[in-house]
This record gives C-alpha cells, sequence and structure tokens, in this order.
C-alpha cells in the first residue's frame, strides 16, 4: 500500500512518513529528485525534422549520439515519435528526429 499522496500529478510525502522512511530504512537520509513534467504541445508546432531508416543495429541512444552528439538525448526522439524504447521499432521504419533538439526540448520540458 503507497504511503504517497497523490496531489496535482506530483507525490508528496508528508514529514512523519518520511521520519518512518528514514527510521525501517535505517537510513539519515533520503533524497528527492525532481522530475521533469512533458508536455505535448510539440505536437502542434513545427520543426525541422531528420529522417532516418530504422535497420539493424540501430539504437535510440545511437541515433542520438549521432544527430545530437549526446547519447543521453535518445528520449527526445522516442518522445517525438511516440516510441519510446528501441523494441517499439522495427527494421524499415521512418524515425522522425527534430534537427534543434533545444527548440523540441524546450517545447517539451516545463
Amino acid at each position: 500500500m503507497p504511503i504517497y499522496k497523490r496531489i496535482n500529478g506530483i507525490n508528496r510525502v508528508t514529514r512523519q512518513q518520511l521520519e518512518e522512511l528514514l527510521k525501517t530504512r535505517d537510513v539519515e537520509e533520503i533524497k528527492f529528485f525532481k522530475n521533469y513534467i512533458f508536455s505535448r504541445n510539440f505536437l502542434e508546432k513545427e520543426y525541422n525534422i531528420i529522417e532516418h531508416t530504422w535497420s539493424h543495429g540501430d539504437k535510440l541512444y545511437k541515433l542520438a549520439h549521432k544527430y545530437y552528439g549526446d547519447r543521453n538525448l535518445f528520449w527526445l526522439i522516442g518522445l517525438y515519435n511516440n516510441k519510446p524504447t528501441d523494441t517499439h521499432y522495427q527494421y524499415g521504419d521512418t524515425v522522425l528526429i527534430p534537427a534543434d533538439f533545444l527548440n523540441f526540448f524546450n517545447d517539451v520540458v516545463k
């Protein structure tokens, strides 16, 4: 049974729940990281697109490295295509890659 309260799409932990977590896990602190909230407003915008045909050996992180110079941006390609993992692609699929990833990133991450 989860101890988190979901408020406006954000999980909140009360002070009492946090103290119990620290005690039961026998740790001194728990770090909470900010998560991105994604907007689908990018669907209404036009971007310069690179078309790539999915072929043997392709991985999203490899495409991100090839086109963006940073393999950690693989999720942008997956998000744009609404296919978040490599298993969603088949040989011959056309993968649409936003050429200017900074504009796309700024439109998506809120």
